[in-house]
This record gives C-alpha cells, structure tokens and sequence, in this order.
C-alpha cells in the first residue's frame, strides 16, 4: 500500500515520473500510521474451510444443504501405495496406515468439537454453518476410513504368503494396526451415540417450552418424523401456543436433519466395524484350515512312522522264525543223515557185533526161548 503526496510531487517530476512517498511516511519524513496490509488467506486455510472448526467464525455460512446424499466434500489425494512384497515396502505402508488412523483420530476429535460449538449456538445461520462443516468432515472421515480397511485387507491377504520371522512380523503388526483402527472406529461410534442422545434431549427441552404436557410418545414422533413441521405445527395449535410455534419448529427441523446425519454416520461405522470383524474371521478361518491340515499331516505322519515301527518289528520277527525254521531243518537233516550212516553202512553195535548180526541173534534167542525142550 502507498501513500501519495499529491501537494509534495507537484511540478516536481523527474525521469522515472513524479515524486512519491513512502507508505507510512508524510512529505516531512515524519512516520505515520497507516491500517495494515489485509492478509490473504493461503491456500491451505482455503483448503480446510468446510473441514476445521472455528466457534469464532465471522464469515457468512455456506448456504444450506437440504439432502444427505447430495454433500460435496474435497477429494482427498491419495499417495501411491508402496510395494508391500518387500520389508521395506511393508514398513512404509504400516507408517502411512498409522499416519492415516492418528487423522481419523484427530477428525473424530474434530467432529466432536463440532458437534459442541452446534448444540451451544442459538443463531439458525450459525448452525446451518456448523451442520455443514459437520457433513463434510464426516464425509472426508467415512472416505478415509474406507481407505484404510481396502489397505488393511490388502496386508491381511498377502501375509498367508510369507512365512519364518517375516510372516510373523507382518502378521504381528497388522494385527496391532487392525486393533487401533478397530478401537478409532468405536470411539467415534460411541461419540455419535452420545450426540444423538444430546440432540434429542435438545430437541425435547424445545418442545417442551411451547407444550409441555407433551407425553413422551409425542415427543419421539415430533423428533422421528420426517414431516415434522405438519406434525409439530398441528400439535401446538391444539396447545394454543401459534406465536412461538414457528421458531421451534424451526430449531426441530435443523435438530432433524442433525439427528438423520448422525444416524447414518452410526450405521456406516457399525458396517465398517463388522467387515473388519468379517475381516479378522475370514482370516481366522483360513488360519484354522491350515492349522487343521497341519495336524492332519502331523497325525499321518506319526501314524505311518508308528506302521514302520510295527513292519521292522514284524520283519524282524520274520526274519528271526525263518531262522528258527532253518536251524531246525538243518538239525533234522543232520539227525536223519547220523541214522542213516549207523544203520546203512553195517556199524558195530553195543556188543562187539554188526548191528544187524546182533539184531539176529536177539531173534534166534527169542525164538529158541519161545520153543519147548523136549523130555
């Protein structure tokens, strides 16, 4: 910003044209004060608009969105996912997945904020903003956490192929990053359970204000319905209380449209929290079939050493009765071959005779013994 001395430079011109002053200085060199340089808003501040929370926010809210499923949020960048084959690579995407669960973490946190600057505002503007900023950090947040499951399974399915002290290290600290991402999960499901119950209590003191014989059941249908403005507007006719009807009514519908977002926030984390649960079991499963044919081949294996045993056994005995048998057979040999020797080749018996002379005079003294002697 300069400051031009109109009177100072009058007349007095030189080759680059007239005379000028610097800003914050008059033609007498004295300094003077000048309001400051506005500051641009950078880039990153541009960029972090719909997703940062500020309870001092003075510029005007971002017009209203009427539908759910209509929210534009800014496309997060994703980086290239490194090579998980290698050590390395594995490393590098375990440090980007805790990167990415410590910015969920800190949404959540975020979220939360939100989430108290909404309940404490009175302005409907103010509150149209921060339900605005609210659906476009979860939609950012719901995008990461996607992101972060896909990646998970992809680590979870490639570490079946790796086996020794690598597998294990793999197998380990997925399962650790599994857990924190589980544990991220579930406390935001729990800060939106409890949300929910705040906006509807909310919504009850409201109604409650302009009607408050109103029973339990009529409140719920009044928060519940989707055509709450027929059904709330009827409900304080009959109460005879029109004048300040239509300002509650209007905290009942943004409170509404809050109480439908964050329903649909627990039901997409409740998802997500059962398909790592499907996730960690499918996994389960497969490391139980292998367990399975593991023991199976281990239980085989003991069973066909236990039939080598039996066989060398049974072989062993064999062989020991097939000796048996031969030791037997050659003493029979031997036993019948002394006989026939002794008795075929006219050897000499007991008495000094051949033994088949003995054997006939044993039969002649036999007879001669049987036959009477005659007197």
């Amino acid at each position: 910003m300069y400051v031009f001395d109109l009177n100072a430079s009058a007349g007095h011109d030189d080759g680059f044209g007239p005379r000028r002053t610097p800003a914050g200085y008059d033609n007498s060199g004295t300094a003077t004060t000048t309001s400051p340089r506005p500051t641009q808003p950078s880039r990153y501040n541009q960029s972090r608009t719909t997703t940062s929370s500020s309870r001092y926010n003075t510029q005007p809210p971002p017009p209203p969105q009427d539908s759910l499923d209509h929210q534009s949020y800014e496309m997060t960048p994703q980086r290239p996912q490194a090579d998980v084959s290698t050590m390395p690579g594995f490393f590098e995407e375990i440090d980007d997945l805790k990167s990415e669960i410590a910015t969920v973490g800190n949404n959540v946190q975020e979220i939360q904020s939100l989430h108290e600057s909404a309940l404490s505002v009175t302005s409907v503007s103010q509150s149209k903003n921060y339900a605005s900023q609210l659906a476009s950090l979860k939609n950012e947040t719901q995008q990461r956490n996607n992101d972060i499951k896909n990646r998970l399974k992809t680590l979870e399915g490639a570490n079946g192929k790796y086996k020794g002290s690598d597998g294990q290290i793999r197998k380990t600290q997925t399962e650790a990053l599994r857990k924190r991402f589980l544990g991220t999960i579930q406390e935001y499901q729990d800060m939106e359970r409890m949300y929910d119950q705040r906006y509807r209590q909310r919504i009850e003191r409201q109604i409650r204000i302009v009607k408050p014989e109103a029973t339990s059941e009529e409140v719920e249908d009044i928060i519940d319905s989707d055509n709450s403005s027929q059904v709330f507007t009827q409900s304080l006719m009959q109460a005879g209380r029109s004048s300040q009807a239509r300002a509650v009514l209007n905290e009942v519908q943004d409170r509404h449209q809050d109480i439908k977002r964050i329903e649909k926030t627990i039901v997409e984390l409740h998802q997500l929290f059962m398909d790592m649960q499907m996730l960690v079991e499918q996994q389960g499963e497969t490391l139980d079939q292998v367990e399975h044919h593991a023991e199976d081949t281990t239980q085989q294996m003991e069973q066909g050493n236990n039939f080598i045993a039996r066989a060398i056994k049974s072989a062993r005995a064999t062989r020991r009765k097939k000796w048996y048998c031969l030791c037997l057979a050659i003493v029979l040999a031997v036993v019948i071959a002394i006989l026939v020797w002794w008795f075929g080749f006219n050897h000499v018996g007991l008495n000094g005779n051949p033994a088949h002379k003995s054997e006939e005079s044993q039969t002649a003294t036999v007879t001669a013994s049987a036959t009477p002697t005659s007197t």
